[in-house]
């Protein structure tokens, strides 16, 4: 499965989702539509907000920044745990390169650049429902 980050997503829940005290409240893409829409096209992502790709079953997949116009760290998560991040460039052109995630993942959480800067791989991911 490759997520493209395209426009606003309409079909989203927010979760708060907190790795090494660090808390952002994400946006929840369940639908393949949001999760092909996930964040680009947007001019901002404001500090402290994100994106929620849930993937089941967990499986390698795949991200690029096709019409994305912020910086992005991503976070990939496996049972809770986060196995890997990345900071991604925004990218106008094609073809745009594209990021692997380190094995087979059933997460993946999308944040303004420098968000998760310090959080190492093994860190715990706690997420919560906003809804209270």
């Amino acid at each position: 499965m490759a997520i493209v980050l395209t426009g606003c997503a309409a079909d989203v829940d927010e979760l708060r989702v907190t790795i090494d005290g660090v808390t952002v409240t994400a946006e929840q893409a369940t639908s393949v539509e949001a999760q092909r829409a996930g964040l680009s096209g947007r001019d901002s992502v404001p500090e402290g907000t994100g994106m929620w790709f849930p993937l089941a079953p967990a499986q390698c997949t795949e991200v690029w920044m096709q019409d994305t116009r912020v910086s992005l760290d991503v976070v990939w998560i496996r049972d809770g745990r986060v196995t890997g991040v990345v900071t991604l460039q925004p990218c106008s052109t094609e073809p745009c390169p594209r990021e692997s995630s380190p094995g087979a993942v059933d997460a993946i959480l999308e944040a303004p650049a420098g968000t998760f800067s310090q959080t190492v791989v093994g860190a715990t991911v706690e997420r919560r429902s906003t809804d209270g």
